[in-house]
């Protein structure tokens, strides 16, 4: 045994000491990582799921005494949950296509266009990523509660158009890469944008193809796990925003809002739905125990869509990620 390590140098030694504590750390940090993201979302569910004559029991942990489906089918009442689960998905997937064209469209222009202020311009780009939307919260208001293009609008009407309240508003957002991070997806695609050979689209030009079609049909199906990834940030931060929501549509079947304001009075809450719930579930709303069950089966609900959604895409998401890094021609 002896011998056979005998002619093994120190360094080869070192280094596989090193290899092998480099990949322990690593495991360590991802199980880590993994505990601290995982460990709410299993709280919730075993909260949800525990039968309301159980609840606040100390002998369960992570595995429910007694399992019932009584919170959520309060839950379900509560969120009006199938309307609301429509709206919101349908919503939010016209967000997400609009923030991934414009953003699409502004990151192939820094890329590939060389202008005079091209730099400054997406210097103010990235500089709306680390820009608190609160800031401008009362600008943006406005700018909405008194819509008007050039004094268009109020020169054939007499009146700026009144946005607030109508989905209208954030759309314009969307569309205009002022959305939900709007500049990080510019950002991300304008780094994919850099990557792709530049040789391609010149052979597109050269068998004549115009500047759309090399777009639409050579250039973005070339970076499509790039924005893939672009999409599913996007459907996801506007699927759970509420800022927006809350301040330009306030639209009650918006999930995420709609849950915020019912998690303030769970109370009055589960006492409005009291009489729709099965006859063989006794309501307690008084119970602070019950309340938080139910909430926790509304915020379960809420973010189940996008747990599904993820289980669909996430190799190809991660395989966008890899791709968006820094480089190119």
């Amino acid at each position: 045994m002896i011998n056979k390590y005998k002619n093994v140098s120190p360094y080869a030694i070192r280094k596989k000491v090193l290899g092998f504590l480099l990949g322990f750390l690593r495991y360590a940090i991802l199980i880590s990582l993994g505990f601290v993201i995982l460990t709410p979302i299993f709280s919730t569910l075993k909260e949800a799921l525990t039968a309301q004559n159980a609840l606040g029991l100390k002998n369960s942990v992570w595995i429910p005494s007694a399992v019932s489906l009584q919170s959520f089918s309060e839950a379900f009442l509560i969120l009006d949950y199938w309307k609301g689960l429509l709206y919101s998905l349908g919503n939010t997937a016209v967000l997400a296509f609009l923030q991934t064209l414009c953003a699409a469209l502004a990151a192939y222009s820094f890329a590939r266009l060389k202008f005079k202020g091209s730099n400054l311009l997406f210097g103010i780009v990235v500089f709306t990523i680390i820009v608190p939307p609160q800031s401008v919260m009362l600008a943006q208001y406005i700018t909405f509660r008194n819509f008007d293009i050039f004094h268009i609008v109020q020169t054939i009407t007499g009146n700026p158009i009144n946005l607030i309240g109508s989905p209208v508003a954030i759309y314009i957002l969307a569309a205009t890469g002022m959305g939900v991070k709007g500049g990080l997806y510019i950002y991300i695609l304008r780094q994919s944008f850099r990557q792709f050979p530049i040789s391609i689209e010149e052979a597109a030009y050269v068998d004549g193809a115009g500047f759309l079609k090399t777009f639409f049909r050579i250039v973005l199906p070339g970076i499509s796990s790039s924005l893939l990834t672009v999409g599913v940030l996007s459907f996801v931060w506007n699927y759970a925003d509420t800022y927006y929501v809350s301040l330009l549509s306030s639209n009650k079947l918006q999930l995420p809002l709609r849950m915020v304001q019912i998690q303030n009075n769970m109370r009055w809450a589960i006492m409005d739905i009291e009489k729709y719930v099965p006859s063989k579930y006794v309501v307690e709303y008084e119970s602070p125990y019950v309340q938080t069950a139910v909430a926790s089966a509304c915020a379960f609900l809420t973010i189940l869509p996008l747990l599904i959604m993820y289980m669909f895409v996430q190799k190809r998401f991660v395989q966008g990620v890899e791709r968006s890094g820094l480089g190119g021609d």
